[in-house]
């Protein structure tokens, strides 16, 4: 099975893998080989790769990851997946190969949007209140992942 992980911009990254855990609005989808055809939405928080190919080398050319088991674990923000049974095509507006090193930024980051939704709900602004929820999840999801990296250390 192939992975392809994109930016509206950009090919981010694309792998042979045996399994790939992705975060939907109906929950985590366990993908493997000949899995039915389908789309979701993608949901910001953890994704889990497991690669055919387990040599980090492969995967390690321009960015680290954290590996778990052979798994490569990294965070996402939201947007679209679609597999049509071969492929696994997943288009992100935001990923996380590995975390920022200071947990104490991260908790800064989630406070400081929190009061930004705070201000943002006084005006009644719906879109501006999905897009910072959004930005919220996906701060969590860091945090998630730089737990995950803690604990492996």
């Amino acid at each position: 099975m192939y992975l392809k992980v994109m930016s509206p911009d950009a090919l981010i990254f694309e792998w042979e893998v045996e399994k790939v855990v992705i975060p939907t609005m109906a929950g985590d989808i366990w993908i493997l080989p000949r899995h039915i055809p389908l789309s979701s939405i993608i949901r910001p928080w953890i994704v889990r790769i497991l690669p055919t190919d387990k040599n980090a080398n492969e995967f390690i050319k321009w960015t680290k990851f954290l590996f778990d088991h052979d798994e490569i674990t990294l965070s996402v923000g939201k947007w679209l997946l679609y597999l049509d049974g071969q492929t696994v095509v997943m288009l992100v507006w935001a990923i996380t190969t590995i975390p920022i090193s200071d947990e104490a930024v991260l908790e800064e980051m989630k406070k400081n949007m929190e009061k930004e939704i705070e201000q943002i709900k006084l005006q009644g602004d719906i879109d501006e209140i999905d897009k910072a929820y959004l930005s919220l999840q996906k701060i969590t999801a860091d945090l998630k992942l730089y737990n995950i990296h803690k604990h492996r250390l």
